[in-house]
């Protein structure tokens, strides 16, 4: 019975450690995957008309999203910043 019950507790923790490998693998790893990941989790992303701004004027748009539209529940200030770098510096526009 002892037996048993340790087979099952070692199936239990390899389930829940696949489970956390899963969910860090799916992690947004550059700061692209983060605008991706956050921004399309509310809304579908245009990046054509996103490109219609100058960069120095894109990293607002984070700003509006999150102090204007809830958007700060679901991006942190720290993500924020990474994803205002990533649409003035790095977002290859069509």
């Amino acid at each position: 019975m002892q037996s048993r019950v340790k087979w099952m507790g070692a199936g239990v923790l390899m389930v829940l450690l696949s489970a956390v490998f899963v969910w860090w693998a799916m992690l947004p790893r550059t700061p692209r995957e983060l605008f991706l990941a956050r921004c399309s989790s509310c809304h579908e992303l245009r990046i054509a008309r996103l490109c219609e701004f100058e960069p120095a004027l894109r990293p607002a748009i984070v700003d509006v999203m999150r102090h204007e539209h809830g958007a700060d529940q679901v991006i942190s200030a720290e993500e924020a910043l990474a994803i205002r770098d990533y649409l003035k510096e790095a977002l290859i526009c069509p």
